[in-house]
């Protein structure tokens, strides 16, 4: 892990969901086809996308839960909050994808991704954005929700050994990010996330997600850029 540095590339090229296309081939991601997707309820949302949870059906029948990422799309492409969300899709999918970190078992990792065109559908930010197209990650579902969620609906039944464990599924995840030379920028209780695991003594593990927000430290820090890191993550 130490050296594992992760250098984030400039980003001064990213002007198309084109970008965002040839990044998730570059990462060997695998596609989806949107019409095996069944959504359900919506989960949430924040800056970059809106989630909701999917059943993605199988070859043979079966249905797996998966949670679908859209990315918030805007009427006008040349937008700079559309740009900042591009922005923001890459560099999670570069962080979640990089070698060191794609199978630590406390960071989210990415199942697979897709898009189709819009129409009129309620993950726009406006009625005016029609027929664009609308890329979408799949990741993991979590069953107990966010860390929030978790500790508003059964914070009785959890034992303080189960909130230590669970605590230090997230510092072991943020130590194996800065030995990488990134900082999430965002740790909340809405971006962890809480799976089932049975093995463990909580029967749970938490999960960190949502990279969208993270400061690359990374070589050009290290060997002297007189660029400072920007935090653009939820605000105090």
């Amino acid at each position: 892990m130490s050296s594992a540095l992760f250098s984030d590339r400039p980003d001064s090229h990213i002007h198309s969901i084109g970008d965002v296309l040839q990044t998730v081939k570059a990462l060997n991601l695998r596609q989806y086809d949107y019409g095996r997707i069944r959504r359900e309820e919506k989960l949430g949302e924040g800056e970059t996308f809106i989630v909701h949870k999917c059943g993605l059906r199988n070859p043979d029948g079966r249905e797996l839960w998966l949670a679908i990422k859209h990315l918030k799309i805007s009427s006008s492409p040349d937008d700079s909050t559309y740009l900042r969300r591009l922005k923001s899709v890459i560099l999670e999918l570069r962080i979640m994808r990089h070698l060191p970190l794609r199978s630590h078992p406390s960071i989210t990792e990415v199942f697979g991704y897709g898009w189709h065109r819009s129409n009129g559908d309620p993950t726009e930010d406006s009625s005016r954005a029609q027929h664009q197209i609308m890329p979408y990650l799949l990741v993991p579902y979590a069953t107990h929700g966010t860390f929030r969620d978790y500790l508003r609906s059964a914070s009785s039944e959890i034992s303080l050994q189960s909130k230590e464990i669970l605590l230090g599924d997230i510092a072991s995840a943020l130590t194996s990010l800065h030995l990488c030379g990134i900082v999430h920028g965002d740790v909340k209780l809405d971006n962890v996330l809480i799976f089932i695991s049975w093995d463990r003594p909580s029967a749970t593990i938490a999960k960190l997600t949502d990279f969208g927000h993270s400061i690359v430290i990374g070589n050009d820090y290290q060997s002297g850029s007189k660029d400072s890191p920007r935090y653009t993550g939820t605000p105090p």
